[in-house]
């Protein structure tokens, strides 16, 4: 386990095991890869912007799902994992979005390398923790 997310972790450096909140090592894994999902969400959302489009409904996912990381306010595995799932499929519109956008406007297929959370995906939850 690592988690690093709140004013309690051991020596301000982070916690290796168990949360000195009480946090489980599963919960710490999933509320990181929401924020990684939501890192995602922020490239395409970038990408989109420069062709004048905002998703504002995603938007407010992406609030939602940061402020359900903080730490003591929600442990509940299941709907963190229906948060990534929501998160991706979000991201795999704005991704269609872009890619439509951007061919339109240069003619040509966008190739360039993106960050991982921009392209990392996985249907199977048992991968999530």
């Amino acid at each position: 386990m690592f988690c690093f997310q709140c004013q309690e972790t051991a020596k301000n450096t982070g916690c290796t095991i168990k949360g000195v909140c009480g946090k489980p090592e599963e919960t710490a894994n999933l509320q990181d890869l929401l924020i990684h999902v939501l890192k995602g969400i922020a490239v395409y959302s970038e990408k989109l912007a420069e062709f004048g489009t905002l998703d504002n409904e995603t938007c407010l996912f992406t609030a939602r799902g940061l402020f359900a990381t903080i730490t003591n306010a929600n442990w509940d595995d299941a709907r963190f994992a229906a948060m990534i799932r929501e998160g991706l499929e979000r991201r795999g519109r704005l991704k269609d979005k872009f890619l439509a956008a951007y061919k339109e406007k240069n003619g040509k297929n966008f190739d360039e390398a993106l960050h991982d959370s921009a392209t990392w995906y996985s249907d199977d939850d048992a991968e999530f923790a």
